[in-house]
């Protein structure tokens, strides 16, 4: 990956080599802000462009910068910063900046969960080690994603939950032939109107067969009720 832009004098007689990757700190702690400095310090093309301890003293130093590539690095605890805010900041000021938050272990799956949906570009952990700093640093500077292999287990553990949690009766509810062909036809996308036609009934039965399934598994409209369908298999996406 190159990692510097070499800037030649009209006359030619020297050349000038430019870091393409700023990377900006805000960590409370002196003592991380140093250690992070000194991993930046062993990627080549990338320059520490200072560290702060408030981000709002980040925000006055952060300009976009036409050659090159603003990263920032904000030290973040997923259950009580608002992380949600500094993030759009930093985006607000310079558009292509690209955010990496460095994370307390969060307490809940939930905290995790509402920090991914923070608007940021990667996602490490405090525990993480120099290489897989720089692992993720560079993922961000050429465009990608970036989230810490720790945070996997738990972040595909949230995305499988289902929108609606299963009920203990869910399993023994009975549906006769035409409900199931109405939840998967309405899962296909088709309007009443439509499922009317392809069942062969009035639209009006249709919507009496809607009103029983509503009843029958306790809610209240059709979205409901085809994410129930489809995450008990009665209905498929296909």
């Amino acid at each position: 990956m190159i990692c510097t832009f070499r800037l030649h004098l009209e006359r030619g007689e020297r050349t000038i080599d430019r870091p393409r990757v700023a990377v900006h700190v805000c960590v409370e702690l002196p003592l991380v802000r140093l250690g992070i400095e000194s991993v930046i310090q062993r990627w080549t093309g990338a320059m520490y462009a200072g560290g702060y301890d408030q981000w709002e003293a980040l925000l006055d130093q952060l300009e976009s910068r036409a050659h090159s590539v603003n990263i920032v690095i904000l030290g973040c605890d997923p259950a009580t910063a608002p992380f949600r805010s500094w993030v759009q900041a930093c985006k607000q000021r310079d558009p292509r900046v690209r955010v990496l938050l460095l994370l307390v272990p969060p307490a809940a799956d939930s905290d995790l969960l509402r920090t991914l949906q923070s608007g940021a570009d990667g996602y490490v952990l405090h525990s993480v080690s120099p290489e897989g700093l720089l692992r993720a640093l560079r993922a961000l500077a050429a465009g990608h994603a970036y989230i810490h292999p720790q945070l996997a287990p738990q972040v595909l553990a949230e995305l499988r939950k289902p929108l609606f949690p299963a009920r203990a009766w869910d399993e023994s509810v009975h549906l006769s032939e035409r409900e199931r062909l109405l939840l998967q036809l309405a899962a296909d996308g088709l309007n009443n109107t439509q499922i009317a036609e392809v069942l062969g009934l009035a639209e009006k039965t249709v919507r009496n067969v809607w009103s029983g399934l509503f009843s029958k598994l306790g809610l209240s409209d059709r979205t409901q009720a085809v994410l129930w369908a489809l995450r008990n298999g009665h209905a498929e996406l296909r």
